[in-house]
């Protein structure tokens, strides 16, 4: 077997380091990349009218090409898209109405209505009205960080969102 200079096992050291580091910061990025972020803006333990529930309003980010988990609400929620397109499927357990979020009135105009087992794009300036425990999927469409801001109308202690099984 050939021997090896120390120069060249050190170029081979060199390389095999950089591609590990290398390796572990593509992999701390993507991990970044894909961490949905959600900030808590305000919250009201038995509003008025409301006893035994929980009024929140959040700012959820969602980074582009990101999908979250089937998940369910325990409450009603109004949202509105400000950045980016979200691909929304609705699993089952309702239907949802996707409506102008610049629009303001006690009915904003319906400018689709997504049925289960149907996916639609929902783009920035539009929001959806969420019936509580419907089954839904979300994912972020590559190209911008989608960011929501939502009301939800949930029973005290009950979580923001509930994960489910994957349906196909």
């Amino acid at each position: 077997m050939p021997r090896r200079s120390p120069r060249i096992i050190l170029v081979l050291v060199l390389v095999g380091a950089l591609g590990v580091i290398g390796g572990s910061v593509a992999t701390a990025a993507l991990e970044r990349a894909t961490t949905v972020e959600r900030d808590v803006l305000s919250r009201f333990v038995n509003p008025r009218g409301a006893d035994g529930r929980t009024l929140y309003l959040q700012r959820v980010t969602i980074p582009a090409g990101s999908k979250l988990a089937t998940h369910y609400h325990d409450g009603s929620q109004i949202a509105g898209i400000t950045a980016g397109t979200l691909r929304y499927t609705v699993v089952s357990g309702g239907k949802v109405r996707v409506v102008d979020a610049d629009e303001i009135g006690d009915r904003p105009a319906t400018l689709h209505t997504i049925l289960p087992g149907e996916t639609y794009d929902i783009k920035a300036g539009q929001g959806v009205i969420e019936p509580a425990g419907m089954i839904h999927r979300v994912e972020a469409l590559p190209g911008t960080d989608v960011e929501i801001y939502v009301a939800s109308l949930l029973s005290n202690g009950e979580p923001l969102s509930v994960k489910v099984p994957a349906t196909p």
